[in-house]
């Protein structure tokens, strides 16, 4: 277990979070990213002293740290696991049986990368700071980032970086890291960012708003390495079922490839069919009603005073009777 201070934690999307997601009298709460328990420490604030928590997290070090925060509420469990894995895990299975046998009256499912894992760097998340190529969201189990690039031909880096990181300098970019890799240059978080500054020079002072260069190519060997969009529908869907009628599901998103999953599993559920130019063959099945259809993004003041959060979106549904 790393020894570190955990740092200052601004949940994203508080507010609009605590306003759409229904908390009645025992209120049985599923968090599938618990993270720092920034949200499970203000939704356990609304809940009365008969209601239930969840929180769900492949993070160990997450764990410790919600634990932290959060005290010895005999409200929460606090369990490892990770949103596309959990509903066959039998602890899971055990706790839902005990506690909500009738499903979930609110679901929360927060898919950023934690300020922990951006900010510790040994963890390898972030240019910012040198830190080893690692990236795995659970420490413990996986390919580090550097022992999956070194697995990866040209065509499948440059695939992945296209796919996940829609980088359109995808092919150079993988070139040049493989180069790297195989002439021992590869071993850092700032190796890996000069590796792209060779194709894409970066500019000594960015303007306002403007990313990094090395932004996207890490952003999809993260979600390469993690497989985090490889069940995100599935997982979706695990969680409507798990639903009680009148329950809300709310998920927040970071970047255009998550939100497109979400939008589209939601509005499937909800009977919209979400293929432009084609008919649908027969109506949809209709589980959902989509509360704020088009998401709901951080106001001005959130984003200025958190820039994390500035690609964000909320995304709500409740389940019908």
């Amino acid at each position: 277990m790393m020894t570190i201070q955990p740092p200052t934690h601004v949940p994203v999307l508080l507010q609009e979070v605590l306003d759409n997601l229904v908390l009645p009298p025992g209120a049985r709460v599923l968090d599938l990213t618990l993270g720092l328990g920034g949200h499970a420490e203000a939704l356990l604030g609304r809940c009365d002293k008969a209601a239930s928590y969840l929180g769900v997290d492949r993070d160990p070090e997450a764990r410790y740290l919600a634990r932290r925060r959060l005290g010895d509420d005999g409200r929460l469990e606090i369990l490892a696991g990770n949103y596309e894995d959990i509903w066959t895990d039998p602890q899971f299975l055990a706790w839902t049986g005990t506690h909500a046998p009738g499903g979930f009256d609110a679901i929360l499912a927060d898919l950023g990368v934690s300020t922990l894992q951006l900010r510790t760097p040994e963890r390898g998340f972030s240019f910012r700071d040198e830190g080893p190529l690692d990236m795995r969201m659970d420490t413990n189990s996986g390919p580090t980032a550097l022992e999956w690039i070194a697995e990866q031909t040209d065509e499948s880096l440059a695939d992945a970086i296209y796919q996940f990181g829609e980088e359109r300098a995808s092919r150079p970019i993988a070139r040049a890291i493989l180069r790297a890799h195989g002439e021992g240059r590869l071993a850092t978080t700032r190796d890996l960012a000069q590796a792209v500054y060779t194709v894409i020079p970066r500019e000594p002072a960015k303007r306002k708003g403007q990313s990094d260069p090395a932004t996207r190519t890490f952003q999809a060997i993260r979600i390469a390495v993690n497989g985090e969009l490889d069940r995100l529908a599935a997982a979706l869907e695990a969680a409507v079922s798990h639903l009680r009628p009148g329950g809300r599901l709310a998920v927040i998103s970071f970047h255009s490839l998550e939100d497109r999953i979400v939008k589209q599993t939601l509005r499937r559920l909800a009977g919209t069919y979400d293929g432009p130019g084609r008919v649908a063959p027969a109506p949809l099945p209709k589980i959902l009603k989509l509360i704020h259809p088009g998401g709901i993004a951080p106001s001005e003041a959130e984003a200025a005073a958190n820039p994390p959060s500035r690609s964000a979106r909320l995304r709500v549904a409740e389940r019908l009777p």
